[in-house]
């Protein structure tokens, strides 16, 4: 199993729970590698609201993605305005290649995690849509600035839950 994580990151938080995922994917000797979606331009913050609550698609730098090496995703983005960034529309709307590929999703968020059963639901839907197959996963982590707040108890069954056998 080869893992690819997806994530997006305005201010660093989501990057840092992404890299900490793939730290603990190879301390299982489990492959994993990072793939950041960028965009062309970070919307501001009144604007981000705008996009999150509308789910508008921003502009990415990165259009193409080549999700062929690996066997699962995990898509990991913050939540503005209480749904996820607007890249996982953009995102999905751009990928080629998710026919049958297994997906997890995490989110980063400065409230109470619980709260954003929302999201997950609008990722969901976004990934069976472009063909994905989600799994019964989902990661929230709530962060204050450059570190997590709450969740990490839950990190390593979220994990176990992604990577088992089927």
């Amino acid at each position: 199993m080869t893992v690819g994580i997806v994530y997006y990151s305005r201010t660093d938080n989501t990057r840092i729970v992404a890299k900490l995922l793939e730290e603990k994917l190879k301390a299982r000797n489990i492959p994993a590698k990072l793939i950041e979606i960028e965009v062309l331009k970070n919307p501001s913050y009144m604007k981000a609201g705008y996009c999150s609550m509308r789910q508008k698609e921003l502009p990415l730098k990165n259009t193409t993605f080549d999700l062929n090496e690996f066997d699962t995703l995990l898509l990991g983005v913050p939540i503005w305005a209480g749904n996820p960034a607007p890249v996982v529309k953009t995102f999905f709307s751009k990928v080629q290649n998710g026919k049958g590929k297994k997906i997890g999703f995490f989110i980063t968020c400065g409230d109470i995690p619980s709260t954003h059963t929302k999201a997950a639901d609008i990722m969901k839907t976004c990934a069976e849509s472009s063909g994905f197959t989600p799994v019964d996963a989902f990661l929230a982590l709530q962060m204050l600035t450059g570190q997590i707040k709450d969740g990490t108890q839950v990190l390593d069954h979220f994990l176990d839950t992604l990577t088992k056998k089927e």
